[in-house]
C-alpha cells in the first residue's frame, strides 16, 4: 500500500516522527482514489514539474515528492512548495465544487465538499505530493465571525506555514483564531490561539488525524440529531469524545441528544463540561453565518473561476475585509467598469436564489 508521508503523527498523546498511512477513517482504498483523481481535469503544472505531467496522478505525485526530498536549499524548496500548493488548490477547485459533503469517500465520488471535506481532500493530495499538511479548526474566521469551520495547514521550510481555505477561496488565508497543535518548551499540545499568538510558539502543526475523525463523527452525529435519531447521535458523539476529549462542542451536542433522549442527569453533566470556561463557550457560540453559507451559490450557479475569485476578494472572504472596487480592478488587470460589470453579474446570479 502506498505510504503517505506525514512528518508528525499523534500516538497516545505524544508527537513523534515517522511515516504512516493516512489515518482518516473515511478514506477509500488507494486504488479507488487513484481511479477517481486520474479522471479529473488537471491544470498546468508549475514549470519545475511540467516535464513530469504524464501518466497517473499518483505516479506524478510520487515523482514530485521524491524531487522535493532531494532539494537541500530551504528557500528554493519553500518556493516550490508554495507553487505546488497553488497547483493542488486549482486541481481540487477545478473538480470539486462547494456542497454539503464531509465524508472523504463521498467527496471523491460526488465531486462536492464542505469545508471539512475540502480540508481532508487537500490533506490527502498534499501528502501524496510530499507536503507536510493536515487539517485545522477555524474558531474565528478572518472577518471576526465565530464559525464551525475547517481549513488546511501546510508546514513549509524554516518553520513557516500557510492556511489553505478552499471554501473561502484563499491559498494563504489569515483566520483570526484557530485550533491546532503548538510546541512550547519542547512539548506539543492542542490549543485554540489567536493568529498573533502563533508567532510566540516554537512550532505550529495541524491537528492529529484522529481528531479529524472525531470531527467527522461529530458531523454525522449532528445529522442523526436533526433526524431525531438520538441514540445514534449519542453513539457518534461518544466515539468522537474518546478521540478528541478537549472539544467542548462534542459534549454540548451530546448533552442535547441526552436531553431529548430523556437522560437528564447525563445531559446536565455534559452541559457543565461543555460550558466550563471561556474558550469552551467561544466554540459553543460558533454558528454557520448566512454570508458564508451563501458561497454555495457560486458553484451551484456555475459562476466561472475568475468571477468567483473577484467576488471573494471584493467581499472580503479571502482578505477578512471588503476591498474597494479600484483595488479589485487593479488586482485583476481590469478597468473599474469591467470589474463592476463582472461583480454585478455575480451578485445578480446569487440574488436569484438556488436549490
Amino acid at each position: 500500500m502506498l505510504l503517505l508521508r506525514q512528518e508528525i503523527v499523534y500516538n497516545s498523546g505524544v508527537m513523534q516522527a515517522e511515516d504512516t498511512t493516512m489515518l482518516f477513517e473515511d478514506m477509500p482504498d488507494m486504488e479507488r482514489v487513484e481511479a477517481i483523481i486520474n479522471s479529473w481535469q488537471r491544470p498546468e503544472l508549475p514549470i519545475r514539474w511540467r516535464y513530469l505531467d504524464e501518466g497517473s496522478v499518483v505516479k506524478l505525485a510520487h515523482m514530485v515528492s521524491e524531487g522535493l526530498d532531494e532539494i537541500r536549499s530551504g528557500g528554493y524548496k519553500g518556493r516550490l512548495e508554495v507553487g505546488l500548493i497553488g497547483w493542488l488548490y486549482d486541481f481540487i477547485r477545478a473538480n470539486v465544487k462547494r456542497g454539503r459533503v464531509f465524508d472523504l469517500g463521498q467527496v471523491l465520488l460526488q465531486g462536492s465538499a464542505d469545508c471539512v471535506g475540502y480540508a481532508k481532500l487537500f490533506t490527502l493530495l498534499g501528502r501524496l505530493f510530499g507536503l507536510d499538511v493536515g487539517v485545522i479548526e477555524v474558531v474565528m474566521d478572518n472577518a471576526g465571525r465565530y464559525v464551525p469551520h475547517a481549513a488546511g495547514l501546510v508546514r513549509l521550510e524554516n518553520r513557516r506555514w500557510r492556511f489553505i481555505d478552499l471554501w473561502y477561496g484563499s491559498k494563504n488565508i489569515r483566520h483570526q483564531r484557530v485550533g491546532l497543535q503548538t510546541k512550547q518548551g519542547g512539548a506539543w499540545q492542542v490549543e485554540d490561539l489567536d493568529l498573533k499568538e502563533l508567532g510566540s510558539r516554537e512550532e505550529v502543526c495541524y491537528l492529529p488525524d484522529p481528531y479529524i475523525n472525531a470531527i467527522t463523527l461529530y458531523i454525522r452525529g449532528n445529522r442523526y440529531l436533526e433526524g431525531q435519531e438520538y441514540d445514534a447521535a449519542i453513539d457518534c458523539y461518544s466515539r468522537a469524545i474518546r478521540l478528541y476529549p478537549g472539544n467542548a462542542k462534542l459534549y454540548y451536542n451530546r448533552a442535547i441528544a441526552y436531553e431529548n433522549f430523556g437522560e437528564h442527569e447525563r445531559a446536565k453533566a455534559d452541559y457543565a463540561h461543555a460550558l466550563s470556561g471561556d474558550a469552551a463557550i467561544i466554540r459553543i457560540l460558533a454558528t454557520e453565518h448566512d454570508e458564508v453559507i451563501s458561497l454555495l451559490g457560486l458553484d451551484a450557479k456555475g459562476i466561472d473561476s475568475l468571477a468567483q475569485e473577484m467576488y471573494l476578494f471584493y467581499h472580503g472572504f479571502a482578505t477578512g475585509r471588503e476591498v474597494p472596487l479600484p483595488r479589485v480592478a487593479r488586482r485583476f488587470g481590469l478597468s473599474e467598469a469591467e470589474a463592476k460589470a463582472i461583480l454585478s453579474s455575480v451578485e445578480a446570479e446569487l440574488a436569484i436564489g438556488w436549490d
